[in-house]
């Protein structure tokens, strides 16, 4: 599969312009690999959008949901680096949600990405699931420059647990309930992708969602091998 393990963290942010280079060089070359240093991170990404709202989108995958809700992740997140803390206050406009995934099909990565963020209306019935891997997944699979396509599905109370770093990040909002990515090769690709995403009646499922986003892949890497 395209992703690696059975659950995923998802950030998007913005970043103050006066902190972009401070971002670059704390997220390249400390935030990344000290995530995946801990036992269970498998690979980072980070994407950047030249029109996107937020800029950047970042994706851990990790091999489950145990490992980012277990001991040594919370650790990190209750005690962050000098770094870190002159970093994230500087954020703005800031989602997170630590998802499983709930559909995925594909087993390449594209260097564009497109999400979208959903609520759900409350009640008993929820047909999202069904729509996007029966309709949806397999309408948009059918170009030619789309790779994979997720959905994931997010537990709200560990994206909601206030660590230490989460109480000095910039500009949070809502946790996103569920979020469609799509990975595509071509940007052409992922622009009719974020149009088909946009144009599906999800009013009629009873959920709302953000304007659909494409992202450039900046850096990958993996982690280590154990």
């Amino acid at each position: 599969m395209s992703i690696l393990g059975s659950a995923v963290v998802l950030i998007w942010n913005d970043v103050v312009d006066s902190a972009r280079t401070e971002f670059y060089e704390w997220h390249n070359k400390e935030h990344i690999p000290e995530r995946l240093s801990l036992e269970g991170f498998l690979r980072g990404r980070r994407y950047r959008g030249a029109d996107a709202s937020p800029e950047w989108l970042t994706v851990y995958e990790a091999a489950d949901l145990g490992v980012l809700t277990g001991p040594a992740y919370l650790e990190r997140l209750n005690n962050p680096t000098p770094a870190t803390l002159a970093t994230v206050k500087h954020f703005r406009n800031t989602a997170r949600s630590l998802c499983r995934i709930e559909h995925s099909v594909g087993e390449s990565n594209g260097a564009y990405a497109v999400t979208m963020q959903l609520q759900k209306a409350p009640g008993p019935k929820d047909d999202i699931q069904d729509f996007v891997s029966t309709q949806l997944f397999p309408e948009i699979l059918a170009r030619p420059d789309v790779v994979a396509v997720h959905l994931f599905a997010a537990d709200l109370d560990a994206s909601n647990v206030k660590t230490n770093e989460a109480q000095h990040r910039g500009g949070v909002g809502d946790v996103p309930a569920r979020v469609v990515l799509i990975e595509c090769t071509t940007e052409a690709g992922a622009r009719a992708a974020a149009r088909q995403m946009n144009d599906a009646d999800w009013q009629r499922l009873g959920a709302s969602h953000s304007p659909p986003q494409v992202y450039t892949l900046e850096i990958s890497r993996l982690g280590k091998l154990r």
